[in-house]
């Protein structure tokens, strides 16, 4: 199931969608929205930078950050991105 909480921030620039699915399902559902994303921004020419938010439950911050920062700065420069988790 997905839910774009359209009513709850109707003036903002950005809206929050969530999921709720398996891990499989969530990410499988959140790769085919990215697919969206990136060809809206072809499509229309949007800047090289577009700015994603994810939402993370604190049970798995600590996995995606990793030992020392591991596995958020190999993400980093897999991807060539700056992530920062606050």
């Amino acid at each position: 199931r997905i839910d774009v909480h359209r009513k709850e921030n109707a003036g903002a620039a950005e809206k929050a969608i969530s999921i709720h699915s398996t891990p499989e399902g969530c990410s499988a559902a959140c790769r085919m929205i990215l697919d969206i994303m990136q060809k809206e921004a072809k499509d229309t020419k949007t800047a090289d930078e577009v700015p994603l938010k994810i939402l993370a439950h604190n049970n798995f911050v600590g996995r995606l950050i990793g030992k020392e920062g591991r596995n958020l700065k190999k993400v980093e420069q897999d991807t060539e991105t700056k992530i920062t988790i606050s």
